[in-house]
């Protein structure tokens, strides 16, 4: 007899789940005087959901810029490595192979990754550091300028026209020579052809959503879409920006995106990125979430995908709509295990 359809959610879950990018680390340094932040706000949560890799990002906000980027960015990873050696549940992971032993061994795999490489400053030695350290993926910028390029915008139209800075472009060479993958996550559409002239590996954007259905540049265009699955990369999708309109962030939209990424280049070419984010977005004051609204955008959850415990309500909706088993672990997990394989 067939499996239901909770059967067949627990069958795909039972290897994990990949999400490639969640602010964690941002999270741990808010709360450095706190401990077992890991155990107490997100192993419920993860093992709830199925998730058995995480893609843990530094980010640096605003007000910590320019001074306090790397001291922060290093106190990010600090804040990891001890929250890992007081949960036995979590790794560090920095090969491909350590990612692989950690899911044998059913522990939750943690990948560095930076977002936006302010930490760096002008200083390329400082990339080997966060390497050796563990950083494997970096994007380049955020929605900002910085010493490597330009980030897209939060609008249609009107990111600055030049691509990576000279200091930008040995990054990303150096990146490839020492096996970081470079993510091209938020990065100007000039930018993000300059990466794929100078790259050779398989391209990756962690988290992000097709334009088609949110017409911002910080998303990604069509063209964008077939010039990364032509290079046999990945588009993590975004459980964020599904949407400009709250009544259309559904679960239905999320699912429309990752069609649409399928539809172009293949179920080969698409992840997840969730990016979940209201569990710091609702700590913040309001005079915060309207400084993000008029610099940014307003975020809109989906109201059943808020969290990594919900990753069920998204594997089910995959099934509801058609997707075959060997497809949805692809989504889930496969391509992105790929494109550690290749890089790590």
């Amino acid at each position: 007899m067939a499996d239901s359809i909770e059967q067949r959610i627990e069958r795909l879950h039972a290897a994990g789940i990949v999400d490639l990018h969640f602010d964690l680390l941002m999270d741990l340094y808010e709360k450095r005087g706190c401990s077992n932040v890991l155990a107490i706000d997100f192993l419920e949560d993860f093992r709830a959901g199925g998730i058995g890799v995480v893609g843990a990002a530094i980010y640096i906000e605003e007000h910590y810029l320019p001074e306090m980027a790397l001291r922060v960015g290093l106190d990010q990873i600090a804040r990891l490595y001890r929250e890992v050696e007081q949960t036995e549940e979590f790794t560090v992971c920095k090969k491909y192979e350590e990612i692989v032993g950690a899911r044998e061994r059913n522990q939750i795999a943690l990948l560095i990754t930076m977002e936006g490489v302010e930490p760096l400053g002008t200083d390329l030695d400082l990339l080997r550091v966060f390497y050796e350290l563990g950083v494997r993926s970096i994007g380049l910028t955020h929605a900002r300028r910085n010493a490597a390029g330009s980030g897209a915008i939060f609008a249609a139209s009107g990111s600055p026209r030049d691509g990576l800075t000279s200091f930008g472009r040995d990054l990303v060479r150096e990146c490839e020579s020492l096996g970081v993958i470079v993510d091209l996550v938020h990065i100007n559409p000039a930018g993000f052809e300059e990466i794929l002239a100078i790259t050779t590996k398989p391209p990756i954007v962690s988290h992000t959503n097709a334009r088609r259905f949110y017409d911002v540049e910080r998303n990604i265009s069509d063209e964008q879409i077939r010039m990364i699955g032509q290079r046999g990369g990945v588009v993590g999708i975004n459980s964020i920006l599904v949407s400009p309109n709250q009544k259309e962030s559904t679960l239905d939209r999320y699912i429309d995106h990752i069609e649409h990424v399928v539809e172009l280049i293949g179920i080969g070419g698409v992840g997840i990125g969730f990016d979940f984010f209201e569990f710091i977005y609702g700590q913040w004051p309001e005079t915060k979430k309207t400084e993000l609204a008029s610099k940014l955008t307003t975020p809109h959850f989906i109201p059943d995908l808020r969290n990594h415990s919900h990753a069920s309500n998204f594997t089910r909706k995959l099934i509801e709509r058609g997707f075959s088993d060997d497809d949805i672990s692809r989504i889930l997990r496969e391509n992105w295990m790929r494109i550690f394989r290749e890089w790590l």
